[in-house]
């Protein structure tokens, strides 16, 4: 079986961003996809809404609100892919789970410990981060039409943006996605949204 590897774009800010990996992780357990996790800043993307998309707001205020977790994560990848992933996963639970401030140094070596990471490694290498690679990811994002997170983009090109009320249980995990990649498969469908109410603003 060919596994599907769908892009998904996130910010570690968002309470949908977390309730959307959550469930995606259940999905990846099931052994039906590989989700590829990449980096989208809530706070330029707001910049840009609000017509100041230049110079970046890493350039003009590198602690604005996620973007110190962005470099933590960054540092985490250059342990290797699935270290990257371990601490990106934690990260998210630490912030929405344990309320832990994401953009901390504090809370960045926590998830590093719990992540199994070579933590001194880890912190010489968050030293040296930069915002190459959220700029880079950030641009793609822009390119392919993300306009919030969770989006999953499809290698094919179809993309879909999530609002995720509740923790998926994870005997319906592999359900919903299956609902999701049966729409998928209908070029026709462009868009499918529910009515703004009190339960889907809810964060």
């Amino acid at each position: 079986m060919i596994l599907s590897e769908p892009t998904v774009y996130i910010d570690f800010l968002c309470p949908w961003a977390y309730r959307g990996a959550m469930w995606l992780a259940e999905v990846e357990k099931a052994g039906r996809i590989r989700p590829q996790f990449r980096f989208f800043s809530l706070s330029q993307n707001h910049d840009a809404r609000q017509g100041s998309p230049q110079p970046a707001v890493w350039e003009r205020n590198p602690q604005a609100n996620g973007l110190p977790a962005f470099l933590a994560a960054t540092a985490a990848r250059a342990q290797g892919v699935e270290a990257g992933e371990r601490f990106r996963l934690g990260l998210q639970r630490a912030r929405h789970e344990d309320h832990l401030p994401v953009d901390q140094q504090t809370t960045h070596r926590l998830v590093a410990e719990r992540a199994g990471l070579d933590v001194a490694r880890f912190e010489r290498d968050l030293e040296q981060s930069d915002f190459t690679t959220l700029a880079g990811e950030h641009a793609e994002a822009v390119r392919r039409g993300v306009f919030g997170v969770p989006t999953l983009v499809w290698p094919e090109g179809r993309s879909y943006y999530l609002k995720i009320t509740e923790l998926i249980p994870a005997g319906r995990a592999v359900a919903l996605y299956d609902a999701i990649e049966t729409v998928h498969r209908f070029g026709e469908v462009i868009e499918i949204k529910t009515p703004e109410s009190e339960g889907t603003l809810a964060a």
